[in-house]
């Protein structure tokens, strides 16, 4: 979806929840990011879960957050039905 839609004005990031110091993360991390041919932005979160859970009202990951341009978003559970997801970004990419 970003490599579509990234001429339109879609940013991805993508938040990993592991524990940044556990041993070989990173490595693990990178391995898998590079399998995806993730490009964009990749960030290890080093808050804690009682942060991120109570910040975005989420129960557990994984799951996908589409922001529009005012800031709101839309949470979706990860094995939600993709085409709902691209369709809600692209409907976000073109309310201008």
């Amino acid at each position: 979806m970003y490599k579509d839609n990234a001429k339109n004005g879609l940013t991805a990031i993508s938040v990993s929840l592991d524990e940044p110091g556990e041993n070989g993360v990173k490595d693990r991390l990178l391995r898998f990011l590079k399998r995806q041919d993730a490009t964009f932005t990749n960030v290890i979160l080093d808050e804690n879960q009682e942060f991120w859970t109570k910040k975005f009202d989420m129960a557990t990951p994984p799951c996908v957050f589409v922001f529009n341009r005012e800031g709101k978003w839309k949470q979706f559970k990860l094995f939600e039905n993709y085409d709902e997801i691209k369709q809600y970004a692209v409907k976000c990419l073109n309310a201008r």
